[in-house]
């Protein structure tokens, strides 16, 4: 801990050095200390843009180096900051008077009240698959409430803007058809959303259940051991309905389990409900149907995890051709037919990168395997660097198109850097992982019972940093007396709470063979091998995704340079017309050109990201992507002009 906090220090030293001298580049030398005015320009932006990176990362740092300090050392304005904030009694709720007035307006009115029951009978299914607890009837009276204000409004605005406007504004009466459409689709798509929830977390529950059964404990009193721990979040739900069917309207925990079955959207869920009560029925053995359930649901997530690497590759290939070829016939057009470019950039930096971006990002996000991990970066300082990076790129005369890379890129620096190190303490935790549950295997095979392995464990192990410094504090809290169920496991990784929670359940349940402990193991060995063979195998797409920025920055340098010599060199002063028209670059132009150049970087960043670490907000590579761009920009001109020299002289 002393040399890694010695570690900070130096860093700290080193940006606040880097943000001296970077500084004086910009604001100290004098005008004439380059070699040419342009060579100047560009040098200070440069160091403008390196400058609000480094005093980001200091004032990152210096946080950092705050929060190691122990509670007494802290500055009195940074223990008055990070003081637990008193937790406030909860205010009973109260049904705001909104929610009633659209039930009692239709319920007072039989026709509407009948035509509302209708709709009810119509929705009652889906709501059963939803899982909530949610009312029919007061779902449609409230959209034909709003469907019959709808109309009164509607109707008349539609007619009077058709006969002063325009005939086709009558469309605007089909405005009820919206509120009434719309629990149809609310509850379908909250059906969607908790079928695909349960998809990534059934086979965790399962081997959780696996274990549990072969202690002699049924999958009802495993789904009623979730409750509460948030691990299993989208499980705790249909846990809560078998939960409430079986307490309050005094159903046996199989009639339960069978109901709640029937109904479920997903199909493993549906599968292994039905299946364990058939089972229970017929008098088998539970704990081998489980087994081989687990088993399955493990070999379907390895084949969702292997299916998705091959499809991200495809996604790769068509990002890269999208936002990459697609902006360099933006580019070419856009200097062919300079009249027309300011239009046509402004339409494809408005409207068709986000949309591609946008379209792509839903797509990888609605077949990518989910994970649970938490990430996360505080907007407040990102807001506050990008700021700081901006008024200094701005102080300086910055162009527009590098005040808003500067900017960004200083932003996404300080939140990526954050989720960076978040996601190397998850992978740590999850390397290690495996090797751990063998160990406490190993150990209960020698007679141990789990706590007293841990405890071991964590007294003569070593696997690395940030996993032994998790696992002394499980040992301390259980040195202590702590239950283990009670035991605060303070760590990011979804996939450590799930095997500390199941854990705690084997050592609550009296229980824990090395046969259960073994299944876990292996079980979150493949887990965890899986993942890591998923990711390596698309890293080179993201390494592919650098060379976005710094073609496009070529390309458009090289056709400037391109154009500007033939309006000097091969176009007469005189001569007018097609060829004159094209020779002439305005500067909005090539502005709006950087932009693209800037807008396309940032969106392959973030697909690539995505698509390799499984979530946007690791940022780091949209700031590479950023100071490519910008580097590019800068840099480019100089190369297309030695290019165009070499060419001219042979």
């Amino acid at each position: 801990m002393k040399l890694g906090r010695f570690a900070l220090y130096v860093d700290f030293v080193i940006a606040v050095i880097l943000s001296v001298i970077l500084s004086c580049v910009v604001f100290g030398l004098p005008h004439g200390f380059f070699a040419s005015p342009l060579q100047e320009t560009y040098a200070k932006l440069l160091a403008s843009f390196l400058l609000g990176i480094s005093i980001s990362l200091a004032i990152f740092i210096a946080i950092d180096i705050a929060l190691t300090l122990p509670a007494l050392r802290r500055p009195p304005f940074l223990r008055r900051l990070l003081r637990p904030k008193p937790v406030k009694p909860a205010k009973p709720r109260v049904r705001p008077l909104a929610e009633e007035i659209p039930v009692s307006f239709v319920s007072k009115r039989r026709r509407l009240r009948g035509f509302a029951e209708g709709m009810s009978l119509g929705l009652a299914a889906d709501v059963l698959q939803t899982g909530e607890t949610i009312s029919p009837y007061r779902f449609a009276a409230k959209s034909l409430f709003y469907a019959f204000l709808a109309f009164f409004i509607s109707v008349p605005l539609g007619v009077a803007l058709a006969l002063l406007v325009h005939p086709a504004f009558l469309a605007v009466m089909a405005a009820p058809a919206i509120p009434l459409a719309y629990p149809k689709l609310k509850l379908r798509s909250m059906v969607g959303d908790r079928r695909r929830g349960l998809e990534d977390e059934v086979p965790f529950f399962t081997v959780f259940a696996s274990i549990l059964q072969s202690v002699g404990i049924s999958l009802y009193n495993s789904l009623l051991a979730v409750i509460g721990k948030g691990i299993f979040k989208q499980i705790e739900k249909d846990a809560l309905l078998v939960k409430r069917d079986v307490e309050f309207f005094f159903k046996s925990p199989v009639e339960a389990l069978e109901d709640v079955g029937r109904r479920h959207p997903n199909e493993k869920m549906r599968t292994l409900m039905l299946g364990y009560t058939s089972e229970w029925r017929s008098g088998g053995d539970m704990g081998a149907y489980l087994d081989a359930k687990a088993d399955d649901y493990l070999k379907d997530m390895e084949f969702r995890w292997r299916h998705y690497a091959e499809r991200a590759v495809d996604i790769g290939e068509t990002t890269m051709s999208l936002l990459f070829v697609f902006p360099i016939m933006i580019l070419m057009a856009a200097f062919v037919f300079p009249g027309q470019a300011l239009t046509m950039t402004s339409l494809v930096l408005t409207l068709v990168v986000p949309f591609l971006t946008v379209a792509m990002f839903g797509f990888v996000h609605s077949f990518q395997p989910k994970t649970y991990n938490v990430l996360g970066g505080d907007l407040r300082l990102t807001v506050a660097a990008g700021f700081i990076t901006f008024t200094v790129a701005f102080l300086t005369n910055t162009p527009a198109w590098l005040c808003l890379a500067a900017s960004l890129a200083s932003a996404t620096a300080f939140y990526g850097a954050t989720v960076f190190l978040q996601m190397r303490e998850i992978n740590a935790m999850e390397k290690a992982l495996p090797q751990f549950l063998r160990d406490v295997t190993e150990y209960r095979k020698m007679g141990y019972d789990i706590v007293k392995a841990v405890i071991r464990i964590a007294e003569e192990n070593t696997y690395n940093p940030v996993f032994d410094s998790l696992l002394d504090s499980v040992a301390k809290q259980l040195s202590l007396g702590v239950r283990m169920a009670e035991v605060q496991v303070q760590t990011r990784s979804w996939l450590t709470k799930m095997c500390f929670f199941l854990l705690a359940q084997v050592v609550e349940s009296g229980g824990g063979t090395a046969k259960c402990l073994e299944t876990l193991t292996n079980f979150t060995n493949q887990v965890v091998r899986v993942k890591r063979e998923t990711r390596s195998s698309m890293r080179l797409y993201q390494f592919l995704s650098i060379f976005t920025p710094i073609a496009l920055s070529f390309i458009t340098a090289l056709m400037v340079t391109l154009l500007t010599a033939f309006s000097t060199t091969m176009v007469p002063a005189a001569e007018a017309g097609f060829l004159a028209e094209i020779a002439q670059i305005p500067q909005a132009l090539v502005e709006q050109c950087y932009l693209l150049i800037i807008a396309s970087s940032i969106c392959v960043a973030l697909l690539s990201t995505k698509a390799v670490d499984l979530t946007a907000k690791n940022t780091l590579w949209v700031t590479v992507n950023l100071a490519l761009a910008a580097g590019g920009i800068t840099f480019s001109g100089y190369l297309a002009n030695i290019l165009m020299k070499i060419v001219a002289g042979t």
